[in-house]
C-alpha cells in the first residue's frame, strides 16, 4: 500500500469517527425529571433566568467602571504639523526705524512636533462617593432580580409539571373508557343482532364512544402543548423527550395542606418586598446624587510635553523643549438659578412614590396570602367534594355496568351513567388542578429568601 493510499484511508476513518460523534450530539435525548429536578433544570437553562445571571456580571462591570473614575487618569497625545504657509503678523515699523510703516514677519516654523502626558486624580467628589454606593446597590438589585427569576420560574414549571400529569391521566383513564366501550359495544351490538336490544340503543353508545374519542383527540393534543411549553420553560430542545417520575398521587398525599396554612409570613423575606426596598435604597441615593452636586469637587493634575520646532522635517528631532505643569482643580458650584434645587426636589418626590409604593405592596401581599390561604381551603374542599363525587358516579357506573350485562338495566341507563361518571371525572381532574396551582402560588408567596 503506497502512502497516498494509506494517507488516504487513516483520513477517511478519523472523518468517520466525528462524524459518528457529530450524528449522535444532535440524537434526541430524554430527560427523566422530578419535580425538583424540573426546578433546577429551568433555573440553570431557563433563558430569562440566563439574562438575570448575565445581569449580575454585568453590575459588577459597572461597580468596577465606577471605581474607576476614582483612580488616576493618564492619557497620552502626539501631534504634528506642517504649516505649508506660516501665518504672517504685522509689527509697527518704530521697532525697526521706520514710523508710519507696517512691517510683515513670520513667526515659528514650517515643522513642529509635540507629545505629551496628562494625569489627573480625583481627590474629592460627592456626586463619585453617592454613584460608588449606587453601583454597589445595583448589584444588589440584579442578584434579587436574579432570585425573583428563579423563583418566578420555580413557580410556573411547577404549575406546567402539574399539568402535565393531569393531562397525562386524563387521558390514560379516557382511554379506559374507550376500551370498554369498545367491549360494551360488541356486546350490544351481538344482543342487537339477536334482537333483544332496539337500534336507538346501539346508536346511543356508538354516539358515546364518538364523542369519548373525539375528547381523546383533543386530550392528546393537550398533552402535546403541555409538554411542548413545559420544554420551552425548561430550554430544551423540541425534539428531546421529558419523562416526568413523580405522580400526581405524590403530590395530593403530600400537599403540606396544614403547614402552608400555618406558616408565618414574614415581609422582609419576601422577594418582591426585598426589591422595592432596594429600589427605595437607589432612589434615596438618587437623591443624595443630586444634594452632591452643590458642593465643590477637587481634583490634581499633572502635564509633562515636549516640542521640536525646525524648518528642516529631517532635523525635526534633533531638538526638544520640555513642559511640566503640576496643579490643582478645584469646581466650584456657585449659581444655576434654582436648577439643582428643583432636581434635588424632583428626586424627592420621587422618593414619596417609591415609599407609597412600599407601603401599598405590603398591604398587598398580606391581603394577596390571607386571600391564597382562603382560596387554598376552598380550593381543597372542593377538590375533597369532586372526589367523592367522582368516586360515587364510577361505583354507580360499574354497577349499572354489570346490571347491564344481567339483563337488568337498559342501554339508555347504561349511558346515563357513563356520562355522569366522565361529567364528575373532568370536575375532579379540574378540581386537582386548580388545588395544585394555588399551592405553587403559595409557595411562591410564602418562600423565605
Amino acid at each position: 500500500m503506497n502512502m497516498k493510499l494509506k494517507f488516504l484511508y487513516i483520513t477517511l476513518f478519523i472523518g468517520g469517527i466525528y462524524a459518528t460523534k457529530a450524528q449522535n450530539d444532535t440524537l434526541p435525548q430524554t430527560h427523566y425529571l422530578s419535580l425538583n429536578d424540573t426546578r433546577e433544570y429551568a433555573v440553570a437553562n431557563n433563558y430569562q433566568n440566563q439574562n438575570a445571571e448575565i445581569d449580575i456580571e454585568a453590575a459588577k462591570k459597572k461597580i468596577w467602571e465606577t471605581t474607576a473614575i476614582g483612580l488616576p487618569q493618564i492619557n497620552g497625545n502626539v501631534n504634528y504639523n506642517n504649516s505649508l504657509q506660516i501665518p504672517t503678523t504685522l509689527l509697527p515699523g518704530e521697532i525697526v526705524g521706520q514710523p508710519g510703516e507696517q512691517i510683515p514677519v513670520q513667526f515659528g516654523q514650517q515643522h513642529s512636533l509635540n507629545w505629551g502626558i496628562t494625569a489627573n486624580q480625583l481627590i474629592f467628589s460627592g456626586e463619585y462617593i453617592v454613584g460608588l454606593q449606587a453601583s454597589k446597590i445595583f448589584l444588589e438589585l440584579s442578584k434579587r432580580s436574579y432570585t425573583k427569576s428563579s423563583i418566578t420560574i420555580k413557580e410556573t414549571v411547577t404549575k406546567s409539571y402539574y399539568l402535565v400529569l393531569i393531562a397525562e391521566e386524563s387521558k390514560r383513564i379516557l382511554e379506559e373508557t374507550s376500551a370498554n366501550f369498545e367491549n360494551l359495544l360488541k356486546e350490544i351490538e351481538e344482543s342487537h343482532r339477536l334482537g333483544f336490544v332496539e337500534d336507538i340503543d346501539v346508536d346511543q353508545l356508538r354516539l358515546t364512544k364518538q364523542n369519548n374519542d373525539n375528547t381523546i383527540i383533543s386530550v392528546t393534543n393537550q398533552v402535546s402543548l403541555a409538554y411542548r411549553l413545559l420544554k420551552y420553560q425548561l430550554g430544551i430542545d423540541f425534539k428531546d423527550e421529558i419523562s416526568l417520575s413523580d405522580s400526581l398521587e405524590y403530590f395530593i398525599d403530600n400537599l403540606d395542606f396544614n403547614r402552608l396554612l400555618a406558616e408565618d409570613f414574614d415581609l422582609n423575606q419576601n422577594i418582591d418586598y426585598k426589591l422595592m426596598q432596594t429600589q427605595e435604597g437607589l432612589s434615596i441615593l438618587d437623591m443624595k446624587r443630586e444634594k452632591s452636586l452643590f458642593l465643590p469637587q477637587l481634583s490634581a493634575f499633572y502635564t509633562y510635553s515636549e516640542n521640536a520646532y525646525n524648518n528642516e522635517f529631517s532635523d525635526l528631532f534633533s531638538t526638544w523643549y520640555p513642559t511640566s505643569i503640576l496643579g490643582l482643580k478645584v469646581a466650584i458650584p456657585i449659581f444655576s438659578s434654582g436648577m439643582r434645587i428643583s432636581r434635588v426636589q424632583q428626586k424627592q418626590l420621587e422618593l414619596k412614590k417609591i415609599q407609597n409604593s412600599k407601603l401599598e405592596l405590603e398591604q398587598g401581599l398580606t391581603l394577596q396570602v390571607e386571600q391564597l390561604r382562603s382560596d387554598f381551603t376552598n380550593a381543597k374542599l372542593k377538590y375533597d367534594n369532586e372526589k367523592w363525587n367522582m368516586e360515587l358516579s364510577q361505583r354507580i357506573n360499574d354497577k349499572t355496568e354489570i346490571k347491564y350485562k344481567q339483563g337488568m338495566a337498559s342501554a339508555n341507563d347504561l349511558m346515563i351513567t357513563q356520562n355522569q361518571y366522565l361529567m364528575s371525572l373532568n370536575n375532579y381532574y379540574q378540581a386537582m388542578s386548580s388545588l395544585l396551582s394555588i399551592r405553587a402560588e403559595l409557595e411562591y408567596i410564602l418562600e423565605k429568601n
